[in-house]
């Protein structure tokens, strides 16, 4: 498809994320607004899809929850201010970051409190974690989504851009229960060893996936759907589409200069890229990551990063 023909591609409704990762309808244009956002630090067990509990960290959101089984989720318009609280009951300082938003920010002792404030930035999709503990501070979980809509509240992936009739943000992370085993001991851990062995989208494997409705990606011929990949953890994610092509609209925010049909996108470390998926044909095909392992959970295929896509 060429660039001036996918910017031209879409429909004139608009919509917004919601916490839940699915669009709501909303046609007015959005004033900006004050957003108060609580976010607590935590440890806690989480049952993998094979019944295994392992101890992991994570933001809470005392206001809602995010995506899937993610307890946090941030949806804000641009230009709104936003003041996020956090509060520290892990046993080590963290702080709060948005990589391309702020970074370097003052840090937040075990039992403290402190507020992060910024405006929000041009719409696009974000993540923010903990700068303080390096890449075991996202090993462990504290990481989330972050998605800016445009301020005149239009269903665009950015402002004057590529529209969708529906949308979707797909969070991948993963974890190495080694590592999560030695901070739950109060031990260290060398990212060099990091061999991940279990893999979410939203903080769900396969087959639970196909049963939280931001995950079970549901849409219908003729439409234009928007997919958000934000990369919250520490390895690369080849996601690949059976039975469609996407066009990638940006990549961190930046727009791609030249646009071509693709059924696998590459999601690099730390990334967000946004793409619109014109649905061409009905049925239920798989989307996962290539990297093979990144199917399975504890070993066993297939779990993991893997999502359906419905189409009637």
């Amino acid at each position: 498809m060429k660039r001036r023909e996918f910017l031209k591609s879409g429909f004139a409704s608009s919509a917004a994320f919601a916490l839940s990762g699915l669009t709501v309808l909303n046609s007015k244009p959005v004033l900006a607004a004050t957003n108060n956002i609580n976010l607590t630090a935590e440890g806690t067990y989480k049952t993998m899809v094979d019944g295994t509990s392992i101890y992991v960290w994570q933001f809470n959101d005392a206001n809602g929850s995010g995506p899937g089984a993610l307890t946090s989720g941030l949806v804000v318009n641009e230009g709104d201010a936003v003041n996020v609280t956090v509060s520290n009951n892990l046993d080590r300082a963290i702080n709060f970051v948005i990589p391309g938003v702020m970074g370097n920010t003052p840090s937040v002792a075990p039992g403290a409190s402190r507020t992060y404030s910024f405006t929000a930035p041009a719409a696009g999709s974000y993540f923010y974690t903990d700068g303080v503990n390096g890449e075991i501070g996202k090993a462990m979980g504290l990481a989330g989504p972050m998605v800016v809509m445009p301020a005149d509240g239009s269903n665009t992936l950015y402002a004057n851009g590529p529209a969708f009739d529906r949308q979707y943000t797909l969070f991948m992370s993963e974890l190495d229960d080694r590592l999560n085993a030695a901070v739950a001991s109060g031990g260290s851990y060398d990212m060099n060893s990091y061999e991940p062995n279990y893999f979410f989208a939203n903080g769900l494997s396969f087959p639970d996936t196909t049963t939280a409705g931001d995950t079970l990606v549901s849409m219908n011929v003729g439409e234009n759907v928007g997919i958000r990949f934000i990369n919250g953890g520490c390895i690369t994610y080849p996601m690949h589409f059976h039975g469609y092509h996407v066009n990638v609209a940006t990549r961190d925010r930046l727009v791609e200069t030249s646009v071509i049909e693709k059924d696998s996108v590459q999601l690099e470390l730390s990334s967000c890229v946004d793409v619109i998926l014109p649905v061409a044909q009905a049925g239920v095909f798989p989307l996962h990551t290539h990297y093979v392992p990144g199917v399975t959970a504890g070993g066993v295929y297939p779990n993991g990063g893997l999502i359906l896509m419905s189409a009637s």
